[in-house]
This record gives structure tokens, sequence and C-alpha cells, in this order.
């Protein structure tokens, strides 16, 4: 298996594109179908984050890569998301992923929330917690370097 460097370096060596690698971490991760299932069952689990040194609200956990042409996730699921096929990039809050879920209320950090296009008539929304600490997450310098590519 592939590690998230040799993963980048194929899907660019393939594509005939030289790539700059800008952030690499680690990554908890999950898509919002997954979140809107366990919304009725999990509620426990969304609280539990409150009063403990739980992870935040999670399916997945893998190593992550931003390159300037896309985002490589490898880990338990693989994931590849073009720069070309993200639609939405938000950091924040939402019904899936409350700011009730995590310790103090999303003070330090706030998820990012990433939809990108598979199809014409498809797109997927993931949503990301990268280098978690149990207090901090590098979310924000994360956000920042994926906007000023997408621009």
């Amino acid at each position: 298996m592939f590690n998230v460097k040799n993963k980048a370096y194929i899907h660019l060596k393939e594509n005939y594109m030289v790539a700059q690698k800008m952030l690499e971490g680690n990554v908890l991760w999950s898509y919002d179908h997954e979140l809107t299932e366990g919304k009725n069952s999990g509620w426990i689990k969304k609280i539990a984050g409150l009063f403990s040194f739980l992870k935040p609200l999670h399916n997945h956990e893998g190593n992550i890569l931003l390159a300037s042409n896309g985002i490589f996730i490898t880990g338990d699921e693989q994931l590849e998301l073009p720069l070309s096929h993200i639609e939405e990039v938000y950091m924040g809050f939402d019904d899936l992923f409350p700011a009730s879920s995590i310790k103090n209320f999303g003070a330090f950090w706030q998820p990012i929330r990433i939809k990108s296009v598979i199809s014409h008539s498809e797109s997927q929304t993931v949503y990301l917690v990268i280098n978690y600490t149990g207090i901090f997450s590098d979310n924000k310098t994360w956000f920042n370097t994926l906007i000023s590519l997408l621009r």
C-alpha cells in the first residue's frame, strides 16, 4: 500500500503534472451521510466529547496531504479531492457537526467541511479535523491554505 506522499506522486505522474506539496498531517474525517446516520442514535457520543478526552466526531482516520492540485487522504479509507472538483469549503459548525460535540464548544478549533463534485449529478461532503492534539487542531492553517489555492 502506498503512503500519502507516494499516492500523490503517482497521481501527479500519471497526469504529467508537477504539483507542489503544501501541507501534510494526520486527519480524523467523516462523510456527511455517516454523520447523518448517527445523528439520532449517537447523541451520547456527541456530548461525550465535552466531558472526556475522546476524539471529535469521525468515522475514519489517516494521513492527509494538500498538494497544489488536490487533497489526498490515505488510511482506513482512501479519498482524493482534486481542487478542480471542490465546490465549497467551509470552516465552522453545523447541524451534522455541532459545537456541542466537542470540548469548549469550539473555542479552540472548528471542523472543515468540503463539498466536491463526483459526477454531473452527484456530490460528496466530508468533514475534516486535521492534526488534532486533544485541545487544538491545524484546521485554520489548512483552511487558509486551501482557500488561497482555490482563488
